[in-house]
């Protein structure tokens, strides 16, 4: 069992593989823990369809797909398990960490809302790779390195809004519009300091207590706590945090210097099942109120 990153540095050259094969046009079928060797270097290596037969345990259900088989065998490095131990669909648990949006998007039963195998391999790089995931220096930078990530499954709201989208991701409407009107609506939001300096912890931990509570509540009132950046990046937001029931925020701290403010809550699934997950926000102050420019989940 491996940890997230870990289990992603192993992996990722597995996805680069898959996605080179799929840009051919072709396709793996086999993909399972079976498929995939170390070489002299320890490097993981996925083996040629004809070195090995498929695995109905990392077999998507109905017809088969790459990347459900291989956001299985992300879920299977992390924690152990198939994802039948999961339930159907699977609910992914939190041991995957910052992989649980990417797993889940992969292991969801309409092939439609899967990401591609590019994007999962875009998504480990973007969080492996040593420099971006060390360029987390403020809410620009922000918005330029984590776009990186967060562009890839801009589902993840809260859960990257991750409870999403991106969430999230768990609803399953094929689309939303991010440009409607409601993109482009002033942000209701009450500023917790009007003054030029920050704001103190107090008023960011309530700002993250009262912005769950409204997510959870409206979601579209939530969306326009969204830097206008941020909410074209967040396509599914609304039906993220409309999967959400009975949020409960457990531990709340704050960081003025850094504009951040992390909790950790507690929420039901519409589909049922429940999760516990760590928020980081990043705020931005645009004019006299305080947004939301970017979010991570651990």
């Amino acid at each position: 069992m491996l940890s997230p990153d870990d289990a992603a540095r192993l992996l990722l050259p597995v996805a680069e593989s898959l996605a080179a094969v799929h840009a051919a046009s072709g396709r793996h079928g086999a993909v399972s823990p079976a498929a995939i060797e170390a070489d002299a270097d320890g490097r993981a290596v996925l083996l040629d369809r004809t070195r090995v037969a498929p695995d109905p345990e990392f077999s998507a259900p109905g017809r088969p797909d790459d990347v459900w088989s291989l956001a299985a065998v992300l879920l299977h490095a992390t924690t152990g398990h198939p994802p039948s131990a999961y339930g159907v669909p699977p609910v992914v648990p939190r041991t995957t960490g910052w992989l649980a949006p990417v797993i889940e998007l992969g292991l969801r039963p309409d092939p439609a809302d899967r990401p591609s195998v590019a994007d999962v391999a875009d998504y480990l790089r973007a969080r492996v790779d040593p420099p971006l995931a060390r360029r987390r220096l403020s809410p620009a930078g922000l918005a330029v390195a984590g776009a990186a990530v967060v562009a890839v499954l801009a589902v993840l709201g809260a859960t990257l809004l991750f409870g999403g989208a991106e969430d999230d991701p768990r609803t399953r409407p094929a689309s939303t519009d991010a440009s409607t009107g409601e993109t482009d609506a002033e942000p209701t939001v009450t500023e917790p300091s009007t003054g030029p300096e920050p704001p103190t912890a107090r008023e960011l931990e309530e700002f993250a207590r009262r912005y769950v509570a409204t997510a959870s509540t409206d979601p579209s009132a939530g969306f326009t706590w969204l830097t206008r950046a941020y909410q074209q990046r967040s396509p599914r937001y609304r039906e993220v945090w409309a999967s959400i029931r009975d949020p409960r925020i457990l531990s709340v701290s704050a960081d003025p210097a850094a504009m951040t403010v992390r909790y950790t809550y507690r929420y039901r699934l519409a589909a049922g099942g429940s999760r516990t997950e760590d928020i980081t926000l990043f705020l931005v102050r645009q004019g006299e109120r305080l947004l939301i420019a970017d979010a991570t989940a651990d």
